[in-house]
């Protein structure tokens, strides 16, 4: 069932005559821990995706994977899909690997209307490394924040109108009856969540027993609803916000029996708000980034609360500024910063979280040698990320990269509590 989607826009080809593009992308990649050289990930990916054309101008695109990681390292035994909905879970391939239907969506543009409708990625913001706006779609994060962001999204069943009313102004509704929410790492995988930023922290001698989770059923009033207005100015371009919805991640209520000493964990999913505003300001040699959101009602870990949370508002920021002034290159620095303003003693978190990122892109040899540099430093606990990369392109099919993901800081920090598990990775994609 899951690419019988994909056997029938085959199949519509061939009956109908359709004019359609294909591309198959094979991958294999090996990560080698820097610790010690030992292979973590041994992988092998495929994707093909398919795009058919319709003489009223309208298309069909569908892409789907089949994946296998023989080493168990990242995923140990077999892939988890708890917070799926069962319109979107992945088949699991015995405990090396899975198969998934990623995209299918219609899509036909009117003449001021663009409708899409199907399961896609609907992408919001534009922030190097971290996700501020960028919060229609859950994310697997089973390697953390590692995978590009295109594939560490999770495709979601949704109806997307965006509405051109001038050239200066559209309106893009977003309608996401789809309850799928974030795939957090699995308990013995190698980024397997441990930080007290999103971990209950149990005194010696307390026993823990984690409840399943109490996922929304698949409801219409359940859904997820969003809206996006943007408009423009010469080169100023200002985008506004406002999206009601589910955290995707679940908030993680407590309670203790002092008669078995145990501590009862029950993950339950919440709704919040939340208005943004984006703007983008290009200027020379230089392009000025802003967003900003306030989130109504999130709730955080606080240890003075019976159980364990606490809610308040919160506002963040992410300014950033891109240099263009060097020959085929870009940098790229970014503030972030979330601030609680329901902030009281009790907090596992500060009540202001700074985070700076610094991302350095280069192409040399007429632009079949890449390197990018992504940085990512967070104050408070003093931890980061550095992940320099380099790509060459052999040819036109043909991509060769290496890379290397090296986490550093404090141990209980929200990056740091990676560091013994930092990685070099190798390898080969191959598009037909």
């Amino acid at each position: 069932m899951r690419f019988f989607s994909l056997l029938l826009l085959l199949g519509m080809k061939v009956l109908f005559g359709l004019e359609a593009d294909y591309a198959l992308k094979v991958r294999s990649e090996n990560s080698f821990y820097t610790k010690n050289g030992n292979l973590q990930k041994a992988l092998g990916y495929a994707k093909l995706e398919t795009t058919l054309y319709f003489e009223d101008d309208s298309k069909v695109f569908a892409s789907g994977i089949v994946e296998g990681d023989v080493k168990e390292n990242i995923y140990p035994g077999r892939y988890e899909t708890p917070n799926y909905s069962n319109l979107s879970k992945p088949a699991i391939l015995g405990t090396v690997g899975r198969a998934e239907l990623r995209e299918l969506y219609y899509e036909k543009e009117f003449e001021q209307l663009n409708l899409k409708i199907g399961k896609m990625q609907s992408v919001w913001g534009k922030a190097d490394g971290i996700k501020l706006l960028d919060v229609l779609n859950p994310q697997d994060f089973s390697e953390f924040i590692l995978q590009p962001f295109d594939e560490s999204r999770i495709p979601l069943w949704s109806l997307d109108l965006n509405y051109l009313f001038n050239d200066a102004l559209q309106m893009e509704i977003i309608w996401i009856p789809d309850t799928t929410y974030h795939k957090l790492p699995q308990s013995r995988g190698d980024y397997a969540f441990t930080t007290p930023r999103i971990i209950p922290q149990a005194p010696d001698g307390i026993g823990v027993r984690v409840q399943k989770s109490q996922k929304p059923d698949l409801n219409l009033k359940n859904s997820d609803i969003g809206a996006k207005v943007t408009t423009t100015y010469d080169d100023l371009e200002v985008s506004f916000y406002a999206l009601y919805a589910y955290d995707d991640i679940p908030v993680l209520l407590q309670s203790f029996d002092a008669n078995t000493m145990e501590v009862t964990i029950s993950p339950v999913y919440k709704r919040f708000e939340l208005y943004g505003l984006s703007s983008d300001y290009a200027k020379g040699e230089f392009v000025f980034r802003l967003e900003s959101a306030y989130i109504k009602d999130r709730y955080y870990l606080n240890t003075n609360k019976p159980q364990g949370v606490k809610k308040s508002d919160t506002a963040s920021y992410v300014f950033g500024v891109d240099w263009y002034g060097l020959e085929q290159s870009v940098v790229s620095a970014q503030l972030y910063q979330s601030i609680l303003l329901n902030f009281d003693e009790g907090f596992v978190r500060d009540k202001v979280d700074t985070t700076m990122t610094l991302l350095y892109k280069k192409e040399w040899l007429n632009e079949t040698l890449h390197f990018e540099a992504l940085g990512i430093y967070n104050f408070n606990d003093k931890d980061g990320l550095l992940k320099p990369k380099f790509s060459y392109d052999i040819n036109d099919e043909t991509l060769l990269y290496s890379e290397l993901d090296y986490f550093f800081g404090n141990k209980n920090g929200l990056y740091g509590e990676f560091r013994d598990v930092g990685r070099a990775v190798i390898g080969i994609e191959t598009t037909f």
